[in-house]
């Protein structure tokens, strides 16, 4: 039989949050429901912080800053609370990835959002856990532009990747990405967004979020579940509007990086 984290706790703590959606009922902003929250946890004795802010560093500069809906007992539990049609992956992921940079021992995903109360628990199962480096770095094929440049970059973010491990969103990594690409005196730009056109007409500017390096290879810095055969064509397109040759797509989501070559597919 499993045993459940903090059994005891997690059971006040849910029976503070149907106490809440009882009484409030759904599809409130969720700042009501937060200071309910805490309301009902310390009329328990429940030990409880608001908006609990953590930072994560990568070589002494922050990439990224959280803050914790609920924060319990000094890091035994924390809330993460969503008013939506209903609980979503990315709400699961934003969980994980707090549970990582804060270390608590249980994350407790809530939505208020439906006539029925929607809770998740995520045990932490970050802790300890690190990026797996392979016995070899993979090098590039002869048939992979920049082999010299590439080979840095691959070992860029196989570097990144040990340090940080898995568990944070995207921004994380491709700040950290960038740190060492500044680190080790190579040539970037951090590309925002692109303009898109139509026939020479401009139709609009486009997030893209992506490192030009060198001017000649398009990085692309990412947490998702799986890399996709639509974003390695979106990956294309934008190296299309750039002008380059080659893009990286780096997946930190696992415990094992992730890297894909895309080439271009287009006459010069």
């Amino acid at each position: 039989m499993t045993k459940i984290i903090h059994k005891e706790l997690s059971y006040a703590v849910r029976g503070v949050l149907f106490d809440v959606h009882n009484q409030l009922g759904p599809m409130l902003p969720e700042k009501f429901y937060q200071e309910a929250v805490a309301i009902g946890l310390e009329a328990k004795g429940i030990i409880c912080e608001t908006e609990k802010q953590f930072s994560v560093q990568y070589c002494g500069v922050e990439v990224g800053r959280y803050f914790v809906d609920v924060w319990a007992e000094g890091g035994k539990l924390l809330l993460e609370l969503k008013v939506a049609s209903e609980i979503l992956p990315i709400h699961r992921a934003q969980a994980i990835s707090y549970l990582k940079v804060t270390n608590a021992d249980l994350a407790i995903v809530v939505n208020f959002g439906a006539n029925l109360l929607e809770d998740e628990r995520l045990p932490n199962r970050l802790r300890g856990k690190t990026a797996v480096l392979p016995g070899r770095i993979p090098q590039p094929n002869a048939v992979i532009p920049y082999p010299e440049l590439t080979t840095q970059l691959i070992q860029l973010l196989y570097k990144v990747h040990h340090i940080l491990g898995p568990g944070f969103f995207h921004h994380v990594y491709r700040r950290a990405v960038m740190i060492e690409l500044r680190q080790q005196e190579i040539g970037f730009e951090y590309v925002r967004k692109m303009p898109v056109y139509f026939h020479n007409s401009f139709l609009g500017n486009q997030e893209s979020h992506l490192i030009l390096v060198e001017n000649c290879v398009l990085v692309a810095a990412v947490a998702v579940q799986e890399v996709d055969e639509a974003m390695k064509s979106q990956l294309r397109g934008r190296m299309r509007r750039q002008n380059v040759a080659l893009g990286i797509l780096a997946n930190f989501n696992s415990s094992r990086l992730d890297i894909s070559f895309v080439k271009k597919e287009y006459s010069e």
